[in-house]
């Protein structure tokens, strides 16, 4: 069996929700024909670590960013510490690794940077922390100061607080840690989003002399784009993040050998962030048609029902969506909204749970949690209302087109490409805009029956599992005769 090493972030097998798990799910059941290592870096302690997987899944490297810096620490292999310990003196730091954390950080934070350096600057820190151990080398009081120094450096960065510079400076200690990781010996390299946790990829590439594909689902810089918007206040934090985060991005993209795209929205952000055009692919999500159909559903009522799975998030708007509710609720009275998902964001669940109160929708959306049914809990609604400010091409779309359901949502990512002759688009951040989708579909019985039929056709001729999974193979089977040939070829002059 050929083995392929899959790259995560906070997703399988840990995190058991979300499009991203289905995706990733999905491709390693149906490619039982190939053996797995998964590596799955983990920012949440309240991750679940009781799982299963299947037997062509032959390991999992949990990689969690909190905590020790050694890996060796919670890793369940046998690596010898202590030796790494010995080995890391005063004067290997100061003379080796001082110089390789100097050029990295003065690199990975510059708006001019070297992204073929930076590679081999992340080639060069994992070999030498496979020999040394990162904890004496990244906690050693001269890291601080080089760090420091980069910032005063450049104009802007002069103007973070201690408070930012001390979290930007733990995030790179962090993940610089990483790269202490072994790679395991594989043919194939694929990951779920070009970010820090791909960086093990950059090296692993390296050290197999295998090929490299990512999928992006999201573009995570265009996500963490959001994410600094709304969490980052001051300038200068904004302006740190967005380069250091275009840097990895676009390293992660250069040694790429193909990049594959789920929408074509997508293939522009890539494309933008400096993506070689030859190597982007479209290939969308696809679902299991076996299991997403038309099911009839035993309901407690004749209400007019919106259904939304989406996780509790701010991404996914859910606040604009109860708005809706009220706004929707001044057509149909009777209306009601039933909101499947998790959250791991208390602040913004308790937001959701208060606009609910405060808009006195108590008898009209409901939160139902998490569900392991989501083809019943389709089928529990009349239509499906999705309200994100942010998507790649949700399976949440597809799922419920495979249902046979008519669907109102934000006109975001990739989302059009899907939806578009089978449903209503609206503006995101438009609860107005948005109620006035769902009132239109709840009475008009005649469009509602088009957009099912419609989605139907769509979901089997192009979103299907089937047929997502046949082009992964192919990539991965052509991928690695390309570079097995390359091998030979090698040999033969050798020889």
């Amino acid at each position: 069996m050929k083995k392929v090493l899959l790259v995560n972030w906070d997703c399988y097998p840990n995190y058991a929700s979300g499009g991203v798990y289905t995706w990733t799910k999905s491709l390693i059941d149906s490619l039982s024909d190939y053996e797995f290592v998964v590596v799955n870096e983990l920012s949440n302690p309240n991750n679940n670590s009781k799982y299963t997987v299947p037997q062509h899944v032959t390991k999992v490297i949990e990689v969690p960013i909190y905590g020790s810096h050694r890996y060796e620490e919670y890793s369940k292999g046998h690596q010898a510490l202590l030796p790494k310990i010995l080995r890391t003196t005063e004067s290997i730091i100061q003379n080796n690794f001082l110089v390789l954390y100097k050029e990295f950080i003065s690199n990975v934070l510059s708006e001019r940077c070297d992204i073929k350096l930076l590679a081999e600057l992340v080639i060069k820190l994992h070999q030498f922390l496979l020999k040394y151990d990162s904890k004496k080398c990244l906690e050693h009081h001269l890291t601080w100061d080089i760090f420091i120094e980069q910032l005063n450096k450049e104009a802007l960065y002069r103007h973070l607080t201690m408070k930012e510079a001390l979290i930007a400076f733990q995030v790179v200690q962090r993940n610089i840690a990483l790269l202490s990781i072994p790679a395991p010996k594989v043919d194939i390299i694929h990951c779920s989003l070009a970010w820090l946790p791909s960086l093990m990829a950059v090296y692993a590439k390296e050290e197999n002399n295998c090929p490299l594909v990512i999928t992006e689902h999201g573009v995570a810089f265009r996500e963490l784009l959001l994410y600094y918007n709304r969490y980052l206040f001051a300038e200068a934090s904004k302006i740190f993040w967005k380069v250091f985060s275009l840097n990895i991005v676009r390293t992660v993209y250069s040694v790429s050998d193909v990049i594959t795209s789920v929408c074509e929205i997508n293939n522009v952000w890539e494309e933008k962030l400096g993506a070689d055009p030859s190597k982007v692919k479209l290939v969308y999500n696809g679902v299991d048609t076996s299991k997403f159909r038309p099911v009839e559903v035993k309901r407690n009522d004749n209400r007019p029902t919106v259904v939304s799975i989406a996780r509790i998030d701010p991404f996914k708007d859910i606040v604009c969506l109860i708005q809706a509710i009220k706004y929707a609720k001044e057509e149909i009275p009777n209306i009601q909204c039933l909101i499947y998902g998790g959250s791991i964001d208390l602040e913004y669940s308790l937001r959701c749970v208060k606009a609910v109160t405060d808009l006195q929708l108590e008898d009209h959306v409901k939160f139902v949690g998490n569900t392991k049914e989501p083809e019943k809990a389709y089928g529990a609604g009349d239509i499906v209302a999705i309200s994100s400010i942010s998507e790649g091409f949700p399976f949440t779309i597809i799922e419920a087109m495979a249902c046979g359901k008519a669907i109102v949502a934000s006109d975001v990512g990739g989302i059009r490409e899907a939806l578009d002759g089978c449903g209503l688009l609206v503006r995101s951040r438009r609860p107005r805009e948005l109620a006035k989708g769902i009132v239109r579909l709840l009475q008009d019985e005649k469009m509602r029956h088009q957009f099912e039929e419609a989605s139907l056709v769509k979901v089997r001729t192009t979103f299907t599992l089937e047929k997502c999974v046949q082009q992964f193979r192919k990539e991965y089977g052509d991928l690695i005769n390309l570079y097995d040939n390359k091998k030979q070829k090698m040999e033969a002059i050798v020889q």
